[in-house]
This record gives C-alpha cells, structure tokens and sequence, in this order.
C-alpha cells in the first residue's frame, strides 16, 4: 500500500476529519502554513507537527498536539509563533505556549507535579503528616477519580470526568448520607485549576509563566455536571448547635488522656490527643486546621496569647491571629506533657506519631458514640460556642473578634494602616480584654451546663 506521505494540502476541518488511518503512519502538509503537519496513525490518532530549519540551518521537528483538542486555527497560530522564534529572533526552543507538547503524564502524575507548586500559595496543597504525605485537596480528588488516576490525562475527555464524577460511590459512607455528591463537588473544584494550570487556561494561568512549563491538551471541568447543585440534602448553610443535654454528655469526655469510653482502638490514651483537642476548639471557638496546626512555640504563657499562624480570610490569603486564651484553655495545655517536655516546634496536639492530628471525623464519630449524640461535626462545637456567648450578652464585635471572620477594623471607620499598628497581643498584663472575659465566660457556662445536669441525674 503506498503511503500518503509529505502530500500537500490546504488544511480546512472537514477535510481533517476526514481523514482515515492506514496500515502505517500517514502525513499531509499545510499548503496555507508551510511546515505545518498532520499526522495519521493507524489508530486513528491525529496530530499536528511542524518541521522547520532554524536559524543554524538544521531541520528540526516540533510536536504542536493532538487534533481536535489543539484547533487548526491554534495550531497555525503555533506554527507562526515557533518560525518567529527559532528563524527570526533565534531562540533554541520557542516561547510558550508556542508549543503544546503532547505526552503520556498520568492523571497521578501531574496531581504529584502540582502538589508542591499549588502548596506555595494554598494551604490546603500542603502535606499533612510530613513531606512524604500527600495533601488533603490531592486525597480527595485521587478518591473521587480513582477509575482515572492512571490514564494520559491528555486522554481522558470531560465526559469521561463527567461519568466518573457522577457515578462515584463512597467506599465508607457517612451516616444518615445516600450520596456523596459534597465530596464529588469538592474534587471537581480542587481539580478543575489544576487542568487549568495544565492546559493555560483562564486569565490566571493563560499569561506567560504563570502555567506548566509545558502545556498539556486536558479536559475543561466547566462543561462537567456538579451533582451537588442539585442535591438537596446539601445546603448552603448549616445550622445545627448542641443541646444542653448533649453538650452535658460530650464535655467531659474531651479530655486527655483520653477516656475510656471514647477509647480508639489500636491507640494508647497517652497516645491520644484527639479528645483534649476538641476541648480546646471549643474553649477557643478556633478551627480545626488552626487546633492541628498549633505548636507550643505558638503558645505565650507569660502573656496567655495564642498566636495562629495561616488564618483563613474571606480572599483566600493567609494571615496570622493573636488570640487571647482563657483560664480554662491555658489549664487544659499545662495539663499536656508537651507542656514541659516538648520542644518549641513540636504540635500541641499530636498524632501518635508526633505529626499533626488528623482523622477529626473518627474522633467525632468515638465521642458521639460514647456521649451517646450523634449528627454534629467539629465545626457544630464551635457554632454552639459563638451561641453560648451570644446568650451570655457577649458583644457580637467581641465574638467577631474571637471567630475572627472579618477583619476588626473594617467596620471602626479608620484607616486602612490601622491594623499594621494596632497588633492583637497582649502587653499590658493588668487590662481586661474583652476577648478573655468572653471565654473565660464561656467555660464557666460549660461547667455550669455540666454539674447542673450532674446535680439533676445523681450517680
């Protein structure tokens, strides 16, 4: 048979796609952009290349990508690009994007690849337990695509990520939930600026240096269904705050060591820091990422300041928080053994390995289960916080202050300098802090709630 090789052609989309694999490797050559190649693999696979000779005089091949995922339009565009680049100005390889290159990178591997640059700037793309552990936003998108994780990501379509996403099936369902659909949309947006990254797409990655260095032809997620948009079990904003009873019933228990009726198995109650951690939330109506991330260099004893380190704002940037303790939080980190033996870069609250605490919802799960409650979660403890100072005529600027969800001078009418000066620390020792009586407040309340249903129900 013979082969249609170096056949020239004007180049339109019909004709393209018109184009039928033979028993060996076919290739045309653009009559409108000379150098420009499409090839034909007996496959089917059609790609475009340009060969051209630089300024040396050398004839050298650059692969442009896969047809249609690179349009001709584009790939024309390209071509004039790379003959401007390499004869023109003489460079020895062209400008991105002047080349979209194709290759066999798994979805795995560029998930790997992305991890410690995503991880600069979001801390969600930073490891959790060391530099060898992956981070949480990787975890959850390797759960929900694993069927695609060892596919060229160059391969895989939007509706293969559509089927897949819409399809998923939780390995260990969440009780009282027939579906995982709020994981399924978190794995979809934490991959969807990923393949952005990869493929330069958007006003964020699309600028020069701002993508992969070399520029992938992957899937765009925006045409793919978010099955939680129409979920109604998933709402916009979740309610739920504790009951007097429950939280009689959990409070004792967050502890350490850790009691027995909240024992992990496979896990010594020296061990286990989980309880005395959730105890901690509550005291400070902090969040769980900052209670994980708390080391005891960050704890000034003499001052009883808390300073928190990568606090979330509402634009995503990270910032710190100096947040006053109250009697009953610094009590419960003298009580630790870190207190007086750990180093100053050692957690506050540890795994059993010594890194930072993690599975929070398999420590909810043994208190709910030895409390006797069930159907709240971490971020319930410190809404019913925030609900208990409320009810103890706290200022609502105060509880503001201590959730730390706005920025305390944007509403004071003064200038934007204000809070390079004015720093939430401590300095004199003998003032009283809003902040403090607030929490010192609440756990006086917690404690009331507590023997006052002891008194009510005698042992």
């Amino acid at each position: 048979m013979t082969t249609k090789s170096n056949k020239t052609v004007a180049f339109t989309d019909k004709f393209i796609k018109s184009l039928k694999p033979a028993d060996k490797r076919v290739q045309y050559t653009d009559l409108t952009c000379p150098g420009l190649k499409v090839r034909v693999s007996p496959s089917g696979h059609k790609s475009f290349a340009l060969m051209i000779r630089d300024n040396t005089g050398q004839y050298k091949t650059h692969t442009i990508g896969t047809y249609p995922e690179v349009s001709l339009k584009l790939a024309r565009k390209i071509t004039q690009q790379t003959k401007f680049d390499l004869k023109i100005r003489g460079l020895s390889k062209p400008t991105a994007p002047a080349v979209v290159k194709v290759e066999k990178i798994t979805l795995r591997e560029l998930l790997d690849e992305v991890q410690p640059i995503f991880a600069k700037k979001k801390k969600s793309w930073r490891p959790r337990g060391g530099e060898k552990s992956s981070a949480y936003t990787k975890n959850t998108i390797a759960r929900v695509f694993k069927p695609l994780l060892d596919k060229p990501v160059e391969t895989i379509s939007a509706e293969d990520f559509g089927v897949v996403a819409n399809t998923y099936k939780p390995v260990r369902p969440l009780k009282g939930k027939t579906t995982a659909n709020g994981q399924v949309s978190r794995a979809l947006s934490y991959l969807s600026p990923v393949l952005d990254w990869a493929a330069h797409r958007g006003s964020k990655y699309q600028k020069f240096g701002a993508g992969r260095e070399n520029r992938l032809s992957v899937a765009d997620l925006s045409r793919v269904n978010d099955p939680a948009i129409d979920d109604p079990t998933i709402k916009g904003k979740r309610e739920r705050v504790l009951s007097v009873e429950e939280i009689a019933a959990i409070f004792p228990l967050l502890r350490y060591p850790a009691p027995q009726q909240i024992r992990r198995r496979n896990m010594l109650p020296k061990n286990d820091y989980g309880p005395a951690a959730m105890r901690f939330l509550l005291l400070t109506l902090a969040r769980r990422e900052e209670v994980a991330a708390a080391r005891w260099k960050d704890i000034d004893f003499v001052n009883g300041v808390w300073t928190k380190h990568d606090v979330k704002d509402t634009t995503g940037n990270d910032r710190s928080q100096r947040l006053p303790l109250s009697k009953a939080a610094l009590d419960l980190l003298k009580q630790l053994p870190g207190c007086s033996t750990g180093t100053d870069d050692d957690y506050v609250f540890p795994n059993r390995d010594g890194g930072m605490l993690g599975n929070w919802n398999r420590i909810a799960e043994h208190i709910q289960k030895g409390s006797g409650t069930s159907d709240w979660t971490r971020h319930d403890l410190r809404r019913t916080g925030a609900t208990l100072l409320e009810e103890l005529q706290v200022a609502v600027q105060t509880i503001e202050a201590i959730l730390d969800h706005t920025n305390r001078f944007a509403n004071a009418d003064v200038s934007g300098s204000a809070g390079h000066y004015m720093v939430a620390t401590r300095i004199l020792n003998n003032a009283e802090d809003p902040k403090v009586i607030a929490l010192n407040k609440l756990s006086n309340a917690l404690d009331h709630i507590v023997e006052s249903k002891c008194s009510a129900n005698p042992a």
